[in-house]
């Protein structure tokens, strides 16, 4: 196991890289109370002289042979982070927020939120499970009448949109701001047991049911 701390920026960034949710995860299930309060350490991070804000660490592993990493905790802040990034991206194509940056909406898209050269179909570098990834690529190329809006990717995008069409910052400000998150990057080593490290992790926090645990177990 080996861990540095990085910007989260970075973290995202990279060609064929992509983001995988194990099946034996948890749904998205950050509540708007989760999506304010990141937002408000953004605006008090914009507004002070701080260089950076520490925002947890992330337990990943390398699938063999590939740049994939199968996220093992941290799955709820990555996603949150793509949500917020991805309503950046529709408020500028939309004309709602401005940017001195002509091609800084470009570069989030094709840097952080897609992998345009992947052999997939499917370019979206983050893969959420299957009901959460219908109503994230929903948000990417889909018009606003075909959002699933029962899900909570689709609740926290908006909040996020919402947040940022009202709060009179430019696409080149919020982005700045999102490059101070800064995070403990742990990559696990082949010998690691992912299973054993996630029950451990979350033995902390809100405990795994009995069926979470079975799930987890049969499905790794």
């Amino acid at each position: 196991m080996k861990g540095d701390a990085q910007p989260l920026i970075k973290f995202f960034d990279g060609s064929d890289k992509r983001f995988i949710i194990p099946l034996y995860q948890r749904n998205y299930d950050w509540k708007e109370e989760n999506c304010e309060q990141l937002f408000q350490d953004l605006m008090k991070l914009h507004n002070s002289n701080r260089k950076s804000h520490f925002f947890g660490s992330i337990v990943s592993s390398i699938q063999s042979g590939t740049e994939d990493r199968f996220i093992i905790d941290g799955q709820q802040r990555i996603t949150t982070v793509s949500l917020l990034l991805i309503a950046m991206v529709n408020a500028k194509k939309e004309g709602l927020i401005e940017s001195t940056d002509a091609k800084l909406v470009e570069k989030i898209f094709k840097r952080y939120l897609v992998d345009e050269y992947q052999e997939d179909e499917r370019k979206v570098k983050l893969k959420p499970i299957k009901k959460d990834m219908q109503a994230f690529d929903a948000l990417l190329y889909k018009p606003k009448d075909q959002y699933i809006k029962e899900s909570n990717v689709t609740r926290n995008y908006d909040f996020f949109y919402n947040k940022i069409t009202s709060v009179g910052q430019t696409l080149d400000e919020l982005f700045e701001t999102i490059k101070k998150l800064e995070v403990i990057n742990i990559r696990l080593d082949e010998d690691d047991d992912p299973q054993l490290i996630f029950e451990s992790l979350n033995s902390t926090g809100l405990d795994l049911s009995e069926a979470d645990k079975i799930r987890n177990y049969l499905l790794m």
